[in-house]
């Protein structure tokens, strides 16, 4: 699980997709629905260093957020997994939403200070990483649901009344 401890700005992207026809001899081209894609969330989430134990928490998110973009490997117990489906909630307004993390961009800016700390003190007591004072964390998710829950859960009249929220469909 992973708190932001400062207030992210959230972008919201949806689309659909339309196929076009087009007529002999016509000034405008005609267009049918194909189909509509899944949500996408980008998310800029700032991350203040003002302590060795803040810096720790921003060096662990992101390698815990790296963590999630990779299949299990031959050490692990189910090796060849893909990456787990992460659920997103955010303001009351998304809820338990299923989604793949795409995207993670951390910058490592040259003009501002950096704290210095030991990550692992047991096993490597002389390593010294810095962390940024001010970091940035930017995200691209994707939503993903399955066949079978779509099949069996979404209709448009209950997605309209606001019943599938806590199920996870935005």
């Amino acid at each position: 699980r992973l708190n932001f401890p400062y207030t992210p700005t959230i972008s919201i992207i949806n689309s659909v997709n339309y196929s076009e026809y087009g007529l002999t001899h016509a000034n405008f081209q005609q267009r049918a629905f194909d189909s509509h894609t899944n949500m996408e969330l980008n998310i800029t989430a700032p991350m203040v260093v003002r302590s060795v134990e803040e810096a720790l928490y921003v060096y662990r998110a992101s390698l815990w957020i790296r963590s999630t973009m990779k299949m299990a490997w031959e050490n692990d117990n189910d090796p060849g997994m893909p990456p787990s489906v992460l659920r997103f909630n955010a303001h009351g307004i998304y809820e338990n939403v299923p989604c793949l993390i795409r995207d993670f961009t951390w910058n490592l800016d040259s003009d501002i200070d950096y704290v210095e700390i030991i990550p692992d003190p047991v096993k490597r007591p002389k390593k010294i990483m810095r962390i940024p004072v001010t970091n940035m964390f930017v995200l691209s998710l994707s939503t993903t649901y399955s066949p079978k829950d779509v099949r069996e859960n979404f209709s448009v009249k209950e997605y309209l009344k606001g019943n599938l929220k806590e199920k996870g469909y935005v």
